[in-house]
């Protein structure tokens, strides 16, 4: 719980700025604090750019980094394995990937502290924003609403992740050491009601400059997911009633964000991936990384790059015309390799690396649990290493939305459109090899799966279809040499970790099978 309270003052002003570069390099005004930070516009707006900078954390603070959104989700899924050098490089994470996550893993802390430490600035912004001077009333509403949708954004991974959380809406202090948990249908309606009271304040246009800001259709599109993620797998899990939002209401903003949104499928799958495709149109949100931060090893927390690349390149590539080397975690299962029909699927070489077959020297016997293949929508590309720092300042945004899961939503919640939204998906996907087949749920769920492949969606997909087929398809990978162990009493949540509940004095309660 510490974590929840002692995020003081220069920690929570550590701001980034205006344009896309910008965004992420503001330095921290040092002399500066809490009591007199909040006066103007600026203020606030560097106090919200101190919220979007925690969507790039995958780093922690402390000890326990290492852990992007995607990496991990990943590799709770079917799709990879843990990977690395060998047992012993990040065992956290091939704990992760067994499903024998400790209380004391140091990356399920790092997951529960950063999203609190982007809860506390969010309230703290939202706590003194109706005392700023702002030059009209609807900047500030626009404000307060991005706020929102953030630490929306955040409490949706905590419930994901650990079910049972602490769910405040105000700065803590020091005494606020024993929060309990409130139950997950209180944390579902929350954020439900969030998402929806904040829509109409919310931009329906973010300007270039500003590229990475949430809008009404970031807001829109999430509500979706969060509904459909409450149906599938929190209603039937925990037992809970219904979203204070209707399928209908869902449904119709899902319709908004396809029919007016300006947001569109690109015609060549494969331009959506690298740093020339960051803020692409079919990028609804996306967390946004650049190669100008300052992190290195001596100073990790100022990296602001994607992590998820040097984490995920292979070991041994040497000079390489198109890519570069990395620390080879996440390979990439031949199950997931096999779901792909590499003949007629355009995903495939944008999605898949064989470097057997891309003539790309490695060194597989540096890497654990390789399996031949890996991710390629985030590899480091030659052409884009950044010019210091490599490991950390990657400049490939993460999509948090695109268009396509859009489509794929509002198919899945029984649009009267929904076969022709499908087929949008997979006209691109096949191109002249493109064959119609029925818009169902079934269909849907595995379309979803090669479309999304390496972006941290599978796991929840899993879920989603249910405790016993996630067992199923997760264990499935296990073999002498990696064993993997998904339990449903466990419920596909983490570990509350041990520290937080011993800080809280026990009033932490644990998940359970853990």
């Amino acid at each position: 719980m510490k974590k929840l309270s002692i995020f003081l003052t220069l920690t929570v002003l550590l701001f980034l700025g205006g344009c896309v570069d910008d965004f992420l390099s503001h330095k921290p005004p040092v002399q500066r604090t809490q009591d007199n930070f909040f006066q103007s516009q600026q203020d606030a707006e560097q106090a919200l750019y101190a919220i979007y900078e925690v969507t790039t954390f995958s780093h922690g603070r402390g000890n326990f980094g290492f852990h992007p959104f995607d990496l991990i989700s990943n590799i709770l899924s079917d799709d990879a394995y843990a990977g690395g050098s060998g047992p012993g490089d990040q065992p956290e994470l091939v704990d992760f990937n067994a499903h024998n996550i400790s209380v004391t893993n140091g990356k399920a802390l790092g997951l529960w502290s950063d999203r609190y430490t982007g809860i506390y600035r969010a309230n703290l912004l939202l706590k003194y924003i109706d005392e700023i001077d702002f030059v009209n009333e609807t900047t500030r509403a626009n404000f307060a609403a991005e706020a929102r949708f953030l630490r929306a954004m955040f409490y949706f991974d905590l419930v994901r992740f650990y079910g049972y959380i602490p769910q405040f809406t105000r700065p803590l202090v020091a005494a606020d050491i024993e929060v309990p948990q409130k139950s997950p249908e209180e944390v579902y309606n929350f954020i439900a009601q969030e998402l929806v009271e904040i829509i109409p304040n919310m931009r329906t246009s973010v300007p270039a400059a500003q590229a990475g800001r949430a809008s009404a259709w970031a807001a829109k599109s999430l509500l979706g997911r969060v509904y459909l993620y409450h149906q599938d797998y929190a209603k039937p899990v925990f037992g809970i009633g219904d979203l204070p939002v209707t399928r209908q209401v869902v449904l119709g903003h899902l319709e908004d964000v396809i029919q007016n949104s300006g947001h569109a499928l690109l015609p060549n799958f494969a331009n959506l991936w690298g740093r020339a495709a960051n803020n692409n149109n079919e990028a609804i949100f996306s967390v946004q990384h650049i190669t100008t931060s300052f992190g290195d090893w001596g100073f990790l927390n100022g990296s602001i790059g994607n992590w998820t690349a040097t984490m995920s390149g292979l070991r041994g590539v040497g000079f390489n015309v198109n890519y570069a080397g990395g620390w080879s975690f996440q390979p990439v299962t031949p199950d997931l390799v096999a779901a792909f029909d590499p003949a007629t699927d355009s995903r495939y070489l944008a999605t898949i690396l064989d470097p057997v077959a891309e003539n790309v020297r490695h060194n597989a016997g540096e890497m654990y649990q390789w399996q031949g293949y890996a991710f390629k929508k985030f590899y480091p590309r030659r052409g884009d290493t950044p010019a210091v720092n490599v490991e950390f300042n990657w400049p490939y945004n993460r999509p948090v939305v695109r268009f396509a899961d859009v489509l794929l939503m509002a198919a899945e919640l029984g649009s009267p459109n929904a076969q022709t939204y499908f087929d949008q998906v997979r006209q691109r996907a096949y191109g002249a090899n493109f064959v119609q087949i029925p818009a169902t749920r079934e269909n849907i769920m595995n379309e979803r799966r090669l479309e999304f492949a390496g972006e941290g969606m599978r796991y929840w997909d899993l879920l989603r279809m249910g405790l016993n087929t996630a067992a199923e398809k997760i264990n499935a990978r296990a073999n002498p040499n990696i064993p993997i162990n998904f339990r449903t009493d466990r419920l596909g949540l983490l570990p509350i970790p041990e520290s937080e509940i011993s800080l809280s004095n026990q009033t932490l309660v644990q998940n359970p099978g853990y």
